[in-house]
């Protein structure tokens, strides 16, 4: 075929072709070292799609796939190898007839015959000869166009969709490239004409990638390594195997996959030359400069690289599949893989060290404007503005609807990014620290950091001192001492006036909730009113919860049950509304409505809602709070359980006061509960005797539980509940319920 570009017409004597076109059409043979990927060709093999589209970046395997496909199939394999040089109607399609002649020798007179015309019409002359010819082949044929992207030609695009929309069922055609090609597919996809095999689809399962290093490349990674360098590469191929050149001349391989990263050299040299080496210098700044984004949108990217059209931009680099990753079906925000970033970002440090500062500033200005503090925080660090993160940290702690009830593991991991002499000279810094220790039950370093920040007068973002937050939060912490607290929270009461309205809430709470831990309901009730209704108005979702569940407990505790259970249920529900039920400081909550429900006769509800609170209560650490749970637990698992289940609830809560400078009302409680938990007889006047079941009935009894609940909860019938009330009266000389419960508290049995 004299048109074919590369070959002189010596090159064609008998028939025959040239080396560098005998090595286009020959495709690819796979190499042993390859894993077969049964996975994948199962979704080949036997699929009746009319477009077969490999569409990734390098490294990929899609060559090695299509080989493997080739061995596996049935039906001949027409494969052309394209190149720039084939960025022409006529070179291109001359190489695909060459190619389909390989394999079927009955093929191309006619088209040959087109190919030597002077001026050859590739869509009105050419192709419709193809056409025809392949329909008259007996069989199946499969055309594979491999490393399409080569192909830079509108012409080429548009004589390619024509055959895809003419050609016969009895071909199915193959085109694989590193970029979408610029045809219509979106017909064949609605469809389902349409098979699909990207980067996703492409990357090596953990099974594979395991299967590749140790079974076939004996490697003997452990499970962590694995899963480590799993997590490196994002089950990149290209990445994995260049990682297993390193790994077979390593002496400890386990410690070569924790430093694994795109520095490596084999991965640094892969990614600059084949990816790298093949954009324009515009193209590879936006990489370099938007490489220092986790992730990142179209005006994030204007921002840091100070040009617009980064939408643009993006929308090219996904075309082209250069390692960025969608993270949303709008395609609007982006990353890019993370050994191809950590080579950008480690191009840029060496091209232009000056500029990594400035993109970082840029970065953190836009993200802080648009309310993405983590990653505003990160990048000012990173641009050495340590004032400025210190700033964000604090003002978002302040915002936070879950400061001083909430997690502190947030707050600890926001420390951790600052160096440790700016988080010792930043008085807003020390603070946020210690009520983090304060968090997570660590009473010690919780006061060094008050003590150091008690008399600064530095500003938080909102104007507040933060000596005058320190006795705020010192407020909010109970740590065993309920005087203390009570104490603590007056003096943070004080400062009421000049504090901001955000912070009233929490001054409320504070006093509210010490007043009751020392046994004043009375006064509790004022201030925990007050944290109901300004935490909500103040977005303080969890302090008004608390609140309202605290006086929940007050209610129950004056026999008020509709009242209790009114605020209880309103408690739980609030915070299960705004997805807060799994904070720590809903514990309380769920504790007044285990509460109130076991109150009511639920034991089994009242069960589960009280594991759920102590559960969350425990994650915060406050002795107190802790106690208390375990003593409102301690009845019902009698009931749910046994008198031993429910005896070392009540040992757990002892230890934990025993602990306390002063466990307030806690402690009577404590001994409350403990005496109602007696041993199983109690002798009456010295002749009859309760039995453990009587004594429980008898408490019921004293709560003015109606009979049929007491048998609810003690899974009893109401005959037995009232044959058990009937002995009760008649041991102790009684005919009625409140005569048999004062008769009982006389003698001491209650």
């Amino acid at each position: 075929m004299s048109r074919w570009p590369l070959l002189g017409e010596g090159d064609r004597g008998g028939g025959g072709v040239g080396l560098l076109l005998e090595t286009k059409l020959r495709g690819f043979s796979p190499s042993p070292e390859m894993i077969v990927r049964p996975r994948l060709s199962a979704r080949l093999i036997g699929s009746d799609a009319a477009l077969v589209l490999f569409a990734a970046p390098p490294g990929f395997g899609k060559t090695t796939l299509l080989a493997q496909w080739r061995q596996l199939d049935e039906r001949p394999f027409a494969w052309f190898t394209a190149d720039p040089a084939d960025s022409d109607p006529v070179a291109l399609w001359t190489g695909i007839v060459e190619a389909i002649r390989r394999v079927r020798p009955d093929f191309g007179d006619a088209a040959e015959v087109a190919l030597q015309a002077r001026h050859v019409d590739v869509h009105d002359a050419l192709i419709p000869v193809v056409v025809r010819e392949l329909e008259s082949l007996p069989g199946e044929l499969v055309l594979v166009l491999d490393d399409y992207q080569a192909v830079d030609n509108a012409d080429c695009h548009a004589s390619l969709a024509y055959f895809m929309e003419a050609k016969p069922r009895n071909v199915q055609l193959v085109i694989a490239s590193r970029a979408d090609p610029p045809i219509p597919v979106a017909k064949l996809r609605a469809d389902a004409r349409l098979l699909e095999l990207r980067a996703l689809d492409l990357c090596f399962t953990k099974e594979e990638e395991a299967l590749f290093l140790n079974e076939q490349l004996a490697l003997g990674l452990g499970p962590e390594s694995l899963e480590v360098l799993h997590g490196r590469t994002e089950g990149w191929p290209a990445g994995v195997y260049l990682a297993s050149l390193s790994l077979r001349q390593s002496t400890d391989p386990d410690e070569f996959v924790s430093a694994f990263d795109g520095s490596n050299r084999h991965v640094v040299d892969y990614l600059t030359e084949v990816v790298l080496g093949s954009l324009d210098a515009s193209q590879r700044d936006f990489l370099l400069q938007t490489s220092i984004l986790d992730s990142f949108s179209a005006p994030l990217c204007d921002a840091v690289t100070g040009r617009r059209g980064s939408a643009t931009r993006l929308a090219e680099l996904e075309r082209a599949n250069l390692f960025l990753i969608p993270l949303d079906d709008r395609r609007e925000r982006y990353r890019y893989h993370q050994l191809f970033a950590d080579l950008l970002r480690a191009q840029l440090a060496q091209r232009e060290p000056g500029l990594v500062p400035k993109v970082h500033k840029r970065a953190y200005e836009w993200l802080a404007e648009e309310g993405e503090t983590d990653a505003a925080v990160r990048h000012a660090l990173a641009a050495g503005e340590v004032d400025a993160a210190a700033g964000l940290v604090a003002a978002q702690w302040l915002g936070d609807p879950h400061t001083h009830l909430g997690r502190g593991e947030e707050t600890v991991r926001r420390l951790e990014g600052f160096p440790a002499e700016a988080v010792a000279q930043d008085p807003r810094l020390v603070l946020l620290r210690g009520w983090a220790q304060g968090m997570a039950g660590k009473r010690a370093d919780f006061d060094e950091a008050l003590a150091i920040v008690r008399e600064s007068e530095e500003k938080l973002p909102d104007g507040t001192a933060v000596g005058d937050a320190a006795t705020v939060v010192r407020a909010c912490f109970s740590w065993g001492d309920a005087a203390g607290t009570l104490a603590a929270a007056e003096a943070a009461a004080e400062l009421e006036d000049r504090l901001p309205a955000s912070w009233h809430p929490v001054l409320a709470l504070a006093l509210g909730r010490s007043r009751y831990l020392v046994g004043d309901h009375d006064g509790a009730e004022a201030p925990l009113e007050s944290a109901v209704s300004s935490g909500h108005h103040a977005d303080r979702p969890l302090v008004a919860a608390t609140g309202q569940a605290l006086l929940a407990r007050i209610a129950l505790a004056r026999d008020d049950v509709e009242l209790a259970e009114q605020g209880a249920l309103a408690a739980v529900a609030s915070l299960e509304l705004q997805d807060l039920a799994d904070q720590p400081g809903a514990g309380t909550a769920y504790v007044a409505l285990g509460a109130v429900v076991a109150r009511r006769g639920r034991t089994q509800e009242a069960g589960d809602l009280l594991v759920r609170g102590l559960a969350r209560l425990r994650r915060h650490g406050d002795v107190l709070a802790i106690a208390d749970a375990l003593l409102v637990f301690a009845p019902v698992r009698r009931a749910l359980v046994s008198l031993t289940s429910a005896r070392s609830l009540i040992e757990e809560a002892k230890l934990l006061l025993a602990e306390c400078a002063d466990p307030g009302a806690v402690g009577v409680e404590l001994e409350e509960v403990a005496r109602s938990l007696t041993p199983a007889h109690r002798r009456i006047d010295g002749e009859s005797e309760l039995t453990e079941r009587e004594l429980e009935v008898l408490r019921y009894l004293a709560e003015g539980i109606p009979k049929r609940d007491i048998g609810t909860a003690l899974f009893l019938s109401y005959n037995t509940i009232h044959s058990h009330t009937k002995s009760i009266y008649q041991k102790l000389r009684v005919s009625s319920r409140d005569a048999a419960v004062a008769r009982a508290r006389e003698l001491g049995a209650l």
